[in-house]
């Protein structure tokens, strides 16, 4: 720690301290102040701009074909937002979302330029990790955070009392999105440059943040961390006893606090094989109606939405109906009464309902941006998968350097994961999220294609 503080101290030139202080402060922020995140974030764009024009920088030439395919994105957005009927929605989103893009590639000029860096982002994103997972079991232990925030609680089909932990997020549900969204930068960073003296944190923070996932009975983030953990075990030369001691401590969890169970697996259960009564037909009487079991798009809520966001993107095909539009669009079909009606009859019962965004990455993209962002999404989504799968068929051959890409590429899986619920894509704490794994890659992929290891 000592020669890293001297490092920092003699090595970086003044205009990239001051880069590094606000891009390392985003993690942690992005727990306790998404203003602040924004904000320091927003600063450091701007430093990088200054040091692009100031000093030309040539590295970047290193990555130019994920530029010019951030650019495409970015254009696409703006296409978007010009052809939105919503301009005074979309603008502020769409218009400034070139930022997240800036933090990126200041987290790769920053790696890029001094070979130390990755141990700075290594001890910041750990702290971060640990803050708030000390936070959460102080929560559970106490009733309330460091911050006074008390535990939320809820009331099972049985009248038994459901008590979840949310730390620093208070009322909103993203303490354990939050640590699985971050938990594979902190993986990647252990095997970046082999930290010996780390060998065993991955397995510690793998079952402080399981118990932490656990405890805010969020499904989706449950669901990511067993996806981690599986990658984790896949890699693994202690496959079966990770696997084994993996299964005992979630049996050991559901016996500690049994209610959960009823919030985790039950009620999922019954949101996905619900029933839906068959009595729309004006035609036919009370007594016609039947019930008819549905396997459902996570929910019946979840398929609406979904339902309503096709809609949306049929009547928006090329360029989607603009950023955050979601709700205000689906108000708009709502109001057409004949074509609104005529659009909801369908096999499934499923009918056009308004919320700020459709709970689906894809779906949101879809709706929001058209199918020209869809495709590069999708495009994008097919290399890091296709990138993931390669490094793990290389069995014995995986050094220290490709694990640390492998766990790169499985954090942005983790933030665009199809096929599970998710939160607003276009919302600045995701989005911010993102920016930090997608810096860290561009600076991997580069590393590995100048190394010829994929």
């Amino acid at each position: 720690m000592n020669k890293l503080a001297s490092d920092f101290k003699n090595k970086i030139e003044l205009i990239d301290k001051f880069l590094l202080i606000f891009i390392i402060l985003i993690p942690f922020s992005l727990a306790t102040s998404i203003f602040a995140a924004d904000l320091f974030g927003s600063i450091s764009g701007v430093i990088l701009i200054y040091i692009f024009f100031k000093k030309n920088i040539s590295f970047f030439k290193l990555i130019k074909k994920e530029i010019i395919l951030m650019t495409i994105f970015y254009s696409i957005i703006l296409i978007s937002l010009f052809l939105s009927r919503y301009l005074e929605v979309s603008f502020l989103p769409s218009f400034f979302y070139f930022r997240y893009f800036l933090i990126s590639l200041s987290i790769f000029y920053l790696l890029n330029k001094y070979d130390f860096i990755s141990k700075i982002f290594f001890y910041s994103i750990l702290f971060s990790i640990l803050i708030v997972i000390l936070d959460g079991i102080f929560q559970y232990i106490f009733g309330f955070n460091l911050f006074g925030y008390e535990i939320a609680n809820t009331t099972s089909l049985d009248d038994t009392a459901i008590h979840w932990i949310t730390g620093f997020f208070d009322e909103e549900k993203k303490l354990g999105s939050y640590l699985v969204r971050f938990f594979p930068l902190v993986l990647s960073l252990i095997y970046l440059g082999n930290k010996k003296n780390y060998v065993h944190l991955d397995k510690i923070l793998f079952m402080l943040i399981g118990i932490i996932v656990f405890l805010t009975s969020e499904r989706t983030a449950l669901f990511l961390y067993l996806v981690i953990l599986i990658s984790y075990i896949l890699i693994s030369k202690h496959k079966f006893l990770l696997l084994f001691s993996s299964i005992l401590t979630f049996i050991i969890l559901f016996s500690i606090n049994p209610n959960l169970k009823d919030k985790i697996i039950d009620f999922t259960a019954r949101q996905v094989f619900s029933d839906y009564v068959l009595n729309e037909d004006v035609n036919r009487s009370a007594d016609d109606a039947y019930i008819e079991k549905k396997i459902r798009f996570y929910s019946i809520e979840h398929e609406n939405l979904a339902y309503t966001s096709l809609l949306i993107f049929r009547q928006n095909f090329l360029f989607g109906a603009g950023v955050k539009s979601f709700y205000h669009e689906c108000n708009r079909l709502k109001n057409l009464t004949t074509e609104a009606l005529s659009l909801n009859s369908n096999t499934r019962g499923n009918k056009l309902v308004c919320s700020t965004h459709p709970h689906s990455t894809y779906l949101q993209i879809l709706s929001d941006i058209g199918i020209f962002g869809f495709i590069i999404i999708l495009y994008f989504l097919y290399y890091i998968s296709l990138t993931y799968f390669k490094i793990l068929f290389k069995g014995n051959q995986i050094d220290n350097n490709l694990k640390s890409y492998y766990f790169i590429n499985l954090g942005i899986l983790v933030n665009l994961f199809p096929l599970i619920p998710s939160g607003n894509i276009f919302n600045n704490w995701i989005c911010l999220t993102i920016s930090c794994s997608f810096g860290i890659w561009l600076f991997l992929k580069n590393k590995m294609s100048m190394e010829n290891k994929i």
